[in-house]
């Protein structure tokens, strides 16, 4: 029998961090128990990663078909690409990171396994926060590097990317402002100017990554993205692939979860 198929999740720190579970809710473990038995959720965030990073390691990173299918690929950048201070070497320009995200989608090594891939947004920016919990950008040390407007725009690059390759995005910088009570066309929540945002400051720990709140909303939008687009594979309601002979003539419904 082959071994089951796989849901890669492809990014940065914040993918990386999706399976900690040492503040509470965890993205990627709750992810693999909608699918448990019957897809193999792979955590390939890598933190401090951009997407000129990733595409230097991305056959290496991923498997082959002959050794794995994958079933899904969710590809979540933005954050470091967006970092124009970065010592590290991490800021894309927005017009590279629209086509570095492209070449991903299109990659020979993703491509050989025909995946349904899925596009995730940066989530905001709260720049108060920010130098509140780093140290030395407090101590005056460090410039700002990452900025709310930056977020917007990286953001904006992501949805457009999903119009260019036909793949559907989950929009987390739209669902945090939405929870922040913005609109178009209002001043920027996240912004130093407007200093600290309450919402935002339950939804990000550092100004950057996610609190377990924030990783539980990117879980929702994402099952809300994956039900409307691949219904074939329902999450906690997909068919187990194995099964021996007496769970299969009790029919489906013997152990899959029901909502």
């Amino acid at each position: 029998m082959a071994p089951l198929g796989q849901f890669i999740l492809l990014g940065d720190s914040l993918t990386q961090g999706s399976h900690s579970q040492k503040d509470g809710f965890a993205l990627a473990a709750e992810l693999q128990n909608a699918y448990v038995r019957r897809l193999d959720i792979v955590n390939r965030g890598f933190s401090g990663y951009n997407t000129d990073h990733i595409l230097t390691v991305l056959a290496d990173v991923l498997p082959t078909p002959q050794q794995a299918k994958i079933q899904f690929l969710t590809i979540w950048f933005g954050g470091n690409d967006s970092n124009q201070t970065g010592t590290i070497g991490q800021f894309v320009p927005l017009d590279r990171f629209r086509s570095n995200l492209a070449e991903i989608v299109w990659n020979r090594s993703v491509a050989a396994h025909s995946p349904n891939v899925v596009l995730i947004t940066p989530p905001p920016i709260e720049e108060t926060l920010m130098c509140e919990t780093d140290v030395n950008i407090a101590s005056g040390k460090l410039e700002l590097g990452q900025h709310a407007v930056d977020a917007k725009a990286y953001a904006q690059a992501v949805k457009e990317t999903g119009i260019i390759t036909g793949v559907p995005v989950v929009d987390i910088w739209g669902k945090f402002m939405e929870m922040a009570g913005w609109k178009e066309g209002q001043p920027l929540p996240g912004t130093k100017s407007l200093g600290k945002n309450g919402v935002l400051v339950r939804l990000l720990s550092d100004g950057l990554h996610l609190t377990p709140e924030g990783y539980n909303v990117v879980f929702d939008e994402l099952l809300k993205v994956l039900k409307k687009e691949y219904p074939d594979y329902p999450p906690y309601q997909m068919p187990y692939v194995v099964k021996v002979p007496w769970e299969r003539s009790r029919g489906n419904e013997f152990w899959d979860i029901a909502e």
